[in-house]
């Protein structure tokens, strides 16, 4: 009963201590909050006299992989040697073709009208600008030669008119040239109407003889060139070109007028 009554009673004197120790500590913190707390003295920051290397990265470790060690009781299984294979050729890539555009039709080209033939040249006249009356006379027979033994030339020509049954006509004569000379063939022998004289070659109404002394070289072998005149001294004729051989000093022509 005693010990009952003792412990109650220092509960009771420690509760009220502890309620004492409260209201002092509240006391202390009212004034405590009624003062101005004191205003610190700012202290000087010292810089750095140098700058901090920045930190060095650990390299950060990979943890080794665990290998898996076969118990005892499995047998490790062998992997199949695998027969390698030849390698597959890789195809070779053909170049894409190229796709032609079409090509756009061109106009059928007009048809060129051929230029038109030139005109045919003129005939030159063989006769034009000759003189007289040009090619009256004309070549129907000859130049024939003959063999005389060469101790002359003689001319036997025959001017007929073949349009009026061989008629024959006067007053004509040559001109004669031997290898470029002219020789002097008179114009007073002419040829004469009437019936002709029949010689060794032909008929002939004209007739003149040179002897040698007459002719260059004096012989008759030559190229000779001879021509018409009529009556006026007029060409009536083209140029008539013969060679005489040696001793063939015997010459023949026939002149016609048709």
């Amino acid at each position: 009963m005693n010990s009952t009554v003792r412990r109650n009673s220092v509960g009771w004197v420690l509760i009220g201590l502890l309620a004492a120790a409260i209201l002092a500590a509240l006391a202390l913190g009212g004034c405590a909050a009624g003062r101005s707390a004191p205003t610190p003295t700012p202290t000087k920051t010292q810089m750095p006299t140098f700058t901090p290397a920045p930190p060095t990265a650990t390299a950060t470790e990979i943890p080794p992989t665990a290998t898996l060690v076969p118990t005892a009781t499995e047998a490790p299984t062998l992997a199949p040697t695998a027969t390698p294979e030849p390698p597959t050729p890789e195809p070779t890539a053909v170049p894409p073709t190229a796709t032609r555009r079409p090509v756009a039709a061109k106009p059928a080209p007009k048809p060129v009208q051929p230029p038109a033939p030139p005109p045919a040249p003129v005939a030159s006249d063989p006769c034009a600008g000759i003189g007289g009356d040009g090619c009256k006379w004309h070549v129907t027979g000859g130049p024939s030669t003959g063999e005389n033994g060469g101790r002359e030339l003689k001319l036997q020509f025959i001017f007929q008119n073949s349009s009026r049954g061989g008629e024959t006509q006067g007053s004509y004569f040559v001109v004669l040239e031997k290898d470029g000379q002219k020789l002097p063939v008179p114009d007073s022998v002419r040829s004469v109407t009437g019936s002709p004289s029949q010689g060794t070659l032909g008929k002939f109404n004209y007739e003149y003889v040179l002897n040698l002394d007459k002719l260059p070289g004096n012989t008759v072998a030559g190229n000779y060139t001879l021509w018409v005149l009529d009556g006026n001294g007029e060409r009536d004729s083209r140029n008539v070109t013969f060679s005489v051989p040696p001793n063939n000093g015997l010459i023949w022509v026939q002149f016609d007028q048709a």
